[in-house]
């Protein structure tokens, strides 16, 4: 029974999230509304070379209370004077039909307020479903501008190109899919932040974010944001503590209910 309750909530994860199982936004971006392309390496590369510490990062994603549609994701980002990387593993599904992505990311400043960056994925899928393993390589480029030091505007786009691998008649759409997001965040005042971003699928459905940041005091911090199509409302908040952070989120969609999230870094 659950095997084909998740499939049937397959669709309904990607229109929530316009992007694939695999990549969440990280906590603090998701109770924003999703805004990846200035927040979130994992989806725009040319954040890493933005990144002031080194940064270990796991986080936790749960839909709709279903441990089976639980994402698990971690990465570790080393910025240097030479060339900032980030390594990423994330983990989809349970024991019947799991999706595993293993991502190397670059990025590096080119002129006094530009940055571009790329990543590479490689994307396996291991389910009843097929015989063979399919898999697939990909990669995603982005770029940053900061036109001064309280506004970033940000370009992504995920999953192009891509090949497929070993059992190439299975049809990648089980396992990623095509996006786009260009967007803004503006530090209005020192202690709240305003994120704006709009997606696209290939399929050519839109999707718009918008989320606020209010800091309370040095080391916490509440959010909340509306994303969509369907609009749908997201909040959390995030404490910071020596050299920690973290960060909860939770979403409520219309139809399906609540997902809730919880990341945690460690910054040296």
């Amino acid at each position: 029974m659950k095997k084909y309750l998740l499939f049937f909530l397959m669709p309904c994860c990607v229109c929530l999230y316009a992007s694939d199982y695999l990549r969440m936004p990280d906590m603090r971006s998701m109770a924003m509304g999703g805004n990846m392309v200035t927040q979130s390496s994992l989806f725009n590369p040319s954040l890493v070379a933005l990144q002031p510490n080194k940064t270990i990062h796991f986080q936790y994603f749960n839909r709709y209370q279903l441990k089976e549609l639980g994402t698990i994701t971690g990465y570790f980002l080393y910025p240097n004077p030479v060339l900032p990387v980030g390594f990423y593993f994330s983990s989809f599904g349970y024991e019947a039909y799991r999706q595993t992505l293993f991502r190397f990311s670059t990025g590096k400043q080119l002129a006094e307020r530009w940055y571009v960056g790329i990543a590479f994925q490689y994307i396996l899928l291991q389910t009843e479903l097929f015989e063979e393993t399919p898999a697939m390589l990909s990669a995603d480029i982005g770029c940053l501008y900061q036109p001064f030091d309280n506004l970033l505007i940000g370009l992504f786009i995920m999953n192009w190109p891509h090949v497929r691998m070993k059992d190439k008649e299975v049809d990648t759409k089980f396992f990623t899919n095509h996006f786009m997001q260009i967007g803004l965040e503006w530090e209005v005042i020192n202690n709240l932040l305003i994120m704006v971003s709009g997606g696209m699928r290939k399929e050519a459905s839109f999707a718009l974010n918008v989320g606020l940041e209010y800091t309370v005091f040095d080391s916490f911090h509440l959010r909340c944001g509306v994303a969509g199509e369907p609009f749908y409302p997201t909040f959390g908040i995030g404490y910071d503590f020596s050299s920690f952070s973290l960060d909860l989120a939770a979403i409520s969609h219309p139809v399906l209910g609540m997902s809730t999230g919880v990341g945690l870094s460690f910054y040296f």
